[in-house]
């Protein structure tokens, strides 16, 4: 953005208060904010070294109140330059890490009645074969849990089959379903 937002942003010249004022009025309405910026706090001159000398901060950034809570630590620089009369700003948005931990796996014995688990156990015991106790535990683990959709995604369906299975069965001696369920 190139523009006053108070006279404190103007050394020397004159005032200029009525540009001010829309300008705060329109940033109030967006809800928008200037970033303090870091270093020499004019970022336009001109004059330099006579009695008309003026240095205004022209340059700014704008910002929300919902992308400073994303970009807490965000900084707006100052670059010094000789060759303008404009000294490049720099922003530097740096995001605060949201730090998640992460979920332990909590092995289920349950879960060896699943064929599809029982091979991801025995093949990645096996492929560690001459690893120690720990590193077989922690790469079968890393393994189940990479793997653990392919035989915990249908549970509830399941379950919910073999409730339908036991209540239709209910009162008689079907064996077979009662065999089908414990397997």
């Amino acid at each position: 953005m190139n523009k006053v937002l108070g006279q404190v942003d103007k050394k020397g010249g004159r005032l200029y208060p009525w540009l001010i004022r829309g300008f705060q009025k329109a940033l109030n309405d967006f809800d928008l904010h200037d970033m303090e910026l870091q270093g020499y706090p004019y970022t336009w001159e001109r004059g330099h070294g006579t009695d008309r000398w003026v240095e205004i901060r022209l340059d700014r950034a704008l910002v929300s109140t919902s992308w400073s809570d994303i970009f807490k630590d965000a900084m707006l620089v100052d670059l010094k330059c000789s060759t303008s009369n404009h000294c490049p700003i720099l922003l530097e948005p740096k995001t605060v890490m949201n730090v998640t931990r992460n979920r332990k796996l909590k092995f289920e014995n349950a879960w060896l009645r699943e064929p599809v688990c029982r091979q991801i156990v025995q093949d990645s015991w096996n492929r560690h074969q001459y690893a120690s106790l720990y590193e077989k535990t922690s790469t079968c683990l890393e393994d189940v849990s990479a793997r653990g959709h392919e035989f915990t995604e249908n549970f509830k369906q399941r379950i919910s089959h073999w409730r339908k299975v036991i209540n239709s069965t209910k009162g008689s001696r079907n064996v077979e379903a009662v065999k089908r369920f414990q397997e």
